[in-house]
């Protein structure tokens, strides 16, 4: 066989592109690996389920072509029904390997560049969802401390609330990194790209965490599980998913009696989105808002301003239009009227 690269098998570059590139030479942080792993599982996962491929130790370089990343895509959308965004992201992660394969491997310059050209789909942003003030209290109130994790659920609903974190924020959250001392108990969030900010913390999450922690807190299941501010019940530190899960059931529950939630896309990322909104209609500036969710950018606060519609109806209730003859200001037409206009004007 020629030492054609295209023939090279695949796995001898995705293994030093996880295990060192991504972590040492790029310095991303476990989540964005994370992510960039789960997107190739899901490739690989195609190619053996639904195109009938060998193992995915036995693929070859060239098998993995444009087409095929097209295809994937495709598949993403149609048959596991993502979202725009997602599909980009996971083409986004796709391509990392190329650039980073287009780099150590010349001879396969094209190849890597047919892929790299594939562009990122265009997609209608959406305004985000968030809880107006009575949908987060029956979201509280949906929790029962009956329930042998009730105490934990309500205290990381509490904080949820309270910080605005990221679930995976959540899940990484360590006891140690709880500062008491000051004005204030605040906590140290590890957010992304390795960026820390300090929260402060309300009198109410406090109490909330010092007696989930000191009566409902399950045994941890050894001392690297221990570090953790909340697990699970067996004793072991909670995953993103699990965070997700828990606020997303809440939110259902409390769906159940309120009608204007269940006209809303209300997931767990809707609870940082809570945060960012009600700081932004109690007053806070941007910079702050953005150091407490820990924003790359105050660009990244526009969406929260579109949100704000009471804002906006409070400035739009403070202006007064332009007095005018009653002569010029015409009467309110009906839809009948309207479409018969629309007509005889064609």
């Amino acid at each position: 066989m020629s030492d054609d690269p295209l023939n090279r098998r695949l796995g001898i570059y995705l293994r030093p592109f996880f295990r060192t590139h991504l972590p040492t030479h790029r310095n991303l942080s476990p989540n964005t690996i994370r992510a960039y792993a789960e997107a190739w599982s899901l490739l690989v996962r195609y190619g053996t389920t639904e195109r009938g491929m060998a193992a995915a130790t036995d693929w070859r370089v060239g098998q993995v072509d444009r087409a095929f990343v097209l295809a994937f895509l495709d598949y993403l959308e149609q048959g596991r029904g993502v979202c725009v965004r997602t599909r980009n992201h996971r083409l986004a992660a796709v391509q990392s390997f190329y650039r980073y394969l287009q780099g150590v491997e010349p001879g396969l310059e094209q190849h890597c560049r047919r892929i790299l050209a594939i562009p990122v789909k265009r997609f209608r942003g959406s305004l985000v969802d968030f809880l107006e003030k009575d949908e987060l209290q029956a979201t509280f109130n949906a929790v029962s401390l009956d329930r042998p994790l009730g105490h934990r659920d309500l205290t990381l609903l509490m904080f949820a609330y309270n910080t605005g974190a990221r679930v995976h924020e959540i899940a990484q959250a360590r006891r140690e990194r709880i500062l008491e001392g000051g004005q204030a108990p605040t906590i140290r969030l590890l957010g992304k790209g390795r960026k820390e900010r300090e929260i402060p913390l309300w009198d109410t999450t406090m109490r909330l965490i010092e007696t989930y922690l000191r009566k409902h807190r399950p045994k941890p299941r050894s001392a690297v599980h221990d570090a953790y501010l909340f697990l699970g019940c067996r004793g072991e530190c909670l995953t993103r998913y699990q965070v997700g899960r828990i606020i997303t059931s809440y939110i259902e529950l409390a769906a159940q009696s309120l009608p204007s939630m269940q006209k809303k896309r209300l997931t767990a990322h809707s609870m940082r989105h809570t945060t960012a909104v009600h700081l932004l209609q109690s007053g806070a500036e941007l910079n702050t808002i953005k150091a407490w969710l820990g924003h790359a950018s105050v660009q990244s606060l526009q969406v929260y301003l579109d949100l704000d519609l009471a804002s906006k109806r409070e400035v739009l209730g403070a202006l007064e239009p332009p007095q005018l003859p009653q002569s010029l200001v015409p009467p309110p037409a009906s839809e009948s009227e309207s479409f018969l206009n629309w007509l005889d004007s064609l």
